[in-house]
């Protein structure tokens, strides 16, 4: 994905350029194993509650969800600092460094 934009430097000059947003075919295949996983995961969660398992065990297999959703966040975030991040200071894009900032704080 593409996504042409403009920033505004600091002396005034306007920046125009084109942001691609691409990643290694590997890379996006390990995050989507990780995902299926995860949703997979989850999912016997889900049973296990509907089942009627014991609380202390559903919360063991809940904290594994969530420390593979953690882990996956943190993999997109490192692909996304060597390949988005380095382009937009390369390029002046102080707006995208916000945006990871912003989504940092969500995402933690």
């Amino acid at each position: 994905m593409s996504d042409m934009h403009t920033h505004i430097r600091e002396d005034g000059t306007a920046l125009t350029h084109s942001h691609s947003h691409t990643h290694d075919p590997k890379e996006v295949r390990a995050i989507v194993n990780r995902l299926a996983k995860a949703t997979g995961h989850l999912d016997s969660v889900r049973r296990m509650v509907e089942d009627g398992k014991d609380c202390a065990d559903v919360l063991i297999q809940l904290a594994a969800v969530k420390a593979a959703i953690n882990n996956t966040g943190k993999l997109i975030l490192k692909q996304h600092i060597s390949h988005c991040i380095v382009d937009a200071v390369e390029n002046g894009d102080k707006e995208a460094v916000e945006q990871l900032n912003r989504a940092i704080d969500q995402f933690l």
